[in-house]
C-alpha cells in the first residue's frame, strides 16, 4: 500500500537559516522549501536582454531592475528572474519578471500568479522561450495579454517600459 508521506513545513525563520547548496535556487512558499537548478544558458541570456532593456527605458527615472533578489510576501520568500523597483524604500517591486523553465513552469504560471496579484505587484511579466511569448499580467487593470515576435510591449505600470518582443528572443 503506497502512504503520502507527511511534509514537514518550513517557517520563514528556519527558510533564512537553513544551509542552502549555491548551485541551486531556493524559495518557500506556503511553507515548502522549493528548489530548481540554476538557470540554463537561455534562460540567462534571456534574462540579460531584458535587465538591458530595463537599465536603458528606466534610465532617467527613480526606478531599477534587479535580477534574483529575495522578496517576501507574507511567509514566502520568492526569487524572481527580474524586477522593477521604483522606490527605493519599498519591500515590493512593482513589476515582476519570470523566465519559464521546465523545472518552475508550474510555480510560475499557477502559484506565482495568484500570490503576486494578492501581494498588489503591478505587472507580472511570464516569458516563455519555448513558443515565444511573453505574457503580461496587469493587475492594475486586471487584464491578461499574451505578445508573440511582431509585437511590442508598452507597461501601463511603467509607460516608459517598451519592449519588442522580437529583441527578446533574437
Amino acid at each position: 500500500m503506497n502512504m503520502a508521506q507527511e511534509i514537514d513545513l518550513v517557517t520563514p525563520e528556519e527558510f533564512e537559516t537553513m544551509e542552502k547548496d549555491e548551485r541551486f535556487n531556493y524559495e518557500l512558499i506556503d511553507g515548502i522549501v522549493m528548489m530548481s537548478p540554476s538557470p540554463s544558458r537561455e534562460h540567462q541570456r534571456i534574462s540579460i536582454k531584458i535587465a538591458h532593456k530595463l537599465m536603458n527605458s528606466l534610465e532617467n527615472t527613480s526606478c531599477q531592475p534587479l535580477y534574483e533578489y529575495n522578496i517576501r510576501i507574507n511567509d514566502n520568500s520568492f526569487k524572481p528572474d527580474l524586477m522593477v523597483f521604483c522606490d527605493e524604500n519599498a519591500e515590493l517591486p512593482e513589476i515582476i519578471f519570470e523566465i519559464l523553465s521546465p523545472s518552475t513552469r508550474h510555480r510560475d504560471l499557477s502559484i506565482k500568479v495568484i500570490k503576486y496579484k494578492e501581494a498588489g505587484i503591478k505587472e507580472y511579466w511570464i516569458i516563455d522561450p519555448k513558443v515565444k511569448t511573453i505574457t503580461v499580467h496587469d493587475y492594475i487593470n486586471q487584464t491578461a495579454e499574451t505578445y508573440a515576435v511582431g509585437d511590442t510591449i508598452h507597461s501601463k505600470a511603467r509607460p516608459e517600459i517598451i519592449i519588442a518582443v522580437a529583441d527578446i528572443f533574437k
